[in-house]
């Protein structure tokens, strides 16, 4: 597929800048912040409860374990509320009867 569109000069210093830095053309740097923005958007949508974890995986075509280390990886874990959090506690430590 081929797209054009135009670019303001924020985006065109930002574009050069990825090119500068990792030896890339413009083509081949848009192709990558692309790739890094889809990432970014799909793990906002977890973090925020709008997908699951298996929808993650899928819409970044991996596995689920590959997904879970992404998540880990840039802190996009779910917002959950503390008295969700202090239940999922309370019942771990009952089931290991510590």
């Amino acid at each position: 597929m081929v797209l054009a569109l135009r670019l303001g000069k924020r985006q065109e210093r930002h574009l050069a800048t990825v090119c500068r830095r990792s030896h890339m053309n413009k083509s081949d740097a848009a192709k990558d912040l692309l790739e890094r923005g889809y990432l970014s958007y799909q793990l906002d949508d977890f973090k925020s409860g709008r997908t699951s974890l298996g929808k993650l995986a899928q819409n970044l075509q991996v596995p689920l374990a590959e997904a879970l280390g992404l998540v880990a990886r840039f802190n996009a874990h779910p917002e959950m509320p503390k008295d969700l959090l202090a239940e999922g506690w309370e019942t771990a430590r009952q089931l290991t009867g510590a």
